[in-house]
């Protein structure tokens, strides 16, 4: 057992040696050769494999979009089911300054009225009188009479028309040159 020992110890020694002596002999064999700086090969491609990258890559994308829309539908339809967060409806806004509002809400058949703030949501009453909640039906489903869109439109562009006047250090001197261009505008429509 001793000699066995004696004989696998001195033959790993032996195979230490000679795998030491050969890393060196191959690392002298080629003197500053393996330190000396090539230039870089050009990788060759053909337009078919490059092609085939963009149209992986558009696959991709388009993989990543359609999963992303599913995503989002599935979970609009769990999140809008019953005990869902889509079953509320919000009724009436009534804005009280920046940040502050009180609303009408239906949630899960049930109506309130909320008080919300920046940083708080206070339930300010129940309304489980029917003939109120069948008043915020009715005007739930008859709608307000929408404004047309050149009515809107005039109205808006009225108020910027007077903008220049309101703010004069902003818009600057050429708001009394472009005021006289406007009036001179305005008559030749008349």
């Amino acid at each position: 057992m001793r000699n066995n020992l004696h004989f696998f110890g001195s033959s790993l020694a032996v195979i230490s040696a000679l795998s030491l002596l050969t890393v060196q002999v191959l690392a002298a064999g080629e003197p500053g050769e393996y330190l000396k700086y090539q230039e870089p090969q050009p990788t060759t491609s053909s337009w078919l494999v490059t092609g085939g990258y963009v149209i992986s890559l558009i696959v991709t994308f388009l993989l990543v979009l359609g999963l992303a829309y599913f995503t989002s539908r599935f979970f609009a339809h769990k999140m809008a089911g019953p005990g869902g967060f889509g079953s509320g409806k919000i009724h009436a806004t009534l804005a009280l300054g920046p940040n502050r509002a009180i609303y009408v809400v239906e949630i899960a058949g049930k109506f309130m009225v909320l008080g919300v703030t920046e940083h708080n949501i206070t339930l300010l009453q129940d309304i489980t009188s029917q003939a109120d909640i069948d008043q915020l039906n009715a005007v739930k489903n008859s709608g307000l009479p929408s404004e047309q869109f050149d009515t809107v439109f005039h109205r808006q562009l009225v108020l910027l028309k007077q903008m220049p006047k309101k703010f004069p250090a902003v818009f600057g001197s050429d708001t009394h040159e472009i005021n006289e261009k406007e009036h001179e505008n305005d008559n030749r429509k008349r």
